[in-house]
């Protein structure tokens, strides 16, 4: 059964059971403006708390991309109320909003704009972290960062990265770095605080979710930075856990020289990134259906309440993208057939 409160399975699945259907899905798609699909967000029962405050006449997309963050942490929250546990397993979500914000300061730092994380903070995460978000939009400096982030789970990472790359002119290696230390804590909370069957669905949720990562990661490589990053600096950028793609495979990929070999790999590996006709824009969804049905069957069939959770948020992130896909489309006069192809649902 695991641990935490039972009530958060019902929970989870009537939220669930709010998200937008294929039909909604197809009413945003055929929105002209972004002011019509927020017009739309705003009314639809799944996001009409997080998404009250919207403009509808004049929304900025970095907005609208905010307040489904909020989404996805509202309605996380919402699920820790019936976590009465000390495993302190549900907190590995903090620690993913930990890493984004910290991640979101560096790149401003990285780019040569110390200060620019201030006008980025999010308030529903304000007090929330085990960082002053305050503090490390104030830090002006590599140095001064380090010293914001001395009481997170990534410190040590951090202070190792700046002692190899001071300037941090190699920023997609520190992300990399970042998310491997995300993904190792986050197992290390799955075996010291889950058992059995609930241990096991959501280490494959994660393991899954690593391995979309790593392979939309080579994908993009090799499509769009051919000339850029060698087979030893895509190795170092991957997350080091798999799924369903063995690493044998995974190596052949790494070394593919040309886009129909990959292409061809892909295709023997049952992964769904159609490599040939790929684009910066359906990139995100490429891999994520295999993981979105694996966390709906979980969510539905599990009865342990931090699988119920894990299986949640997970599916919360894969909707928000999918609507952050649909307003791109309609911001770019996509055709609805081609917002459509960016859709996993």
């Amino acid at each position: 059964m695991g641990t935490g409160n039972q009530a958060m399975i019902p929970k989870a699945r009537g939220m669930f059971a709010k998200r937008p259907s294929s039909v909604d899905y197809e009413e945003l798609i055929r929105r002209r403006t972004v002011p019509e699909v927020a017009a739309l967000l705003k009314k639809h029962p799944y996001f009409r708390d997080s998404l009250a405050t919207l403009s509808t006449t004049d929304p900025h997309r970095g907005q609208i991309e905010e307040l489904l963050n909020m989404d996805v942490f509202n309605k996380y929250e919402a699920l820790l109320r019936y976590d009465f546990a000390d495993d302190g397993f549900s907190a590995y979500f903090l620690d993913e909003c930990e890493m984004r914000e910290i991640l979101k300061a560096l790149q401003m730092l990285s780019i040569g704009i110390p200060g620019g994380y201030m006008n980025q903070i999010p308030p529903y995460l304000v007090g929330k972290l085990h960082i002053d978000l305050f503090e490390l939009a104030a830090a002006t400096n590599f140095q001064d960062l380090l010293q914001v982030v001395r009481r997170s789970i990534y410190y040590r990472t951090l202070r190792g990265r700046f002692l190899v790359d001071p300037l941090l002119r190699d920023f997609p290696m520190t992300e990399a770095m970042m998310l491997r230390h995300y993904y190792a804590s986050l197992f290390e909370r799955i075996d010291r605080s889950l058992k059995g069957r609930e241990a096991q669905a959501v280490t494959h949720l994660f393991q899954q979710e690593a391995e979309v990562y790593n392979l939309e990661l080579i994908a993009r490589v090799k499509a769009f930075f051919p000339n850029v990053y060698n087979n030893e600096q895509i190795h170092q950028l991957l997350i080091p856990y798999t799924h369903r793609v063995p690493k044998w495979r995974l190596e052949q990929m790494i070394e593919a020289r040309d886009l129909p070999t990959l292409a061809s790999l892909f295709k023997q590996s049952n992964v769904n990134i159609d490599i040939e006709n790929l684009t910066l824009e359906s990139l995100p969804t490429s891999g994520s259906g295999a993981l979105f049905r694996y966390a709906r069957r979980m969510l539905h069939l599990s009865a342990a309440p931090n699988a119920a959770l894990a299986c949640f948020v997970s599916l919360a992130k894969l909707i928000r993208q999918d609507v952050v896909n649909v307003i791109e489309g309609v911001r770019y006069s996509l055709e609805p057939q081609k917002i459509r192809a960016m859709l996993w649902t």
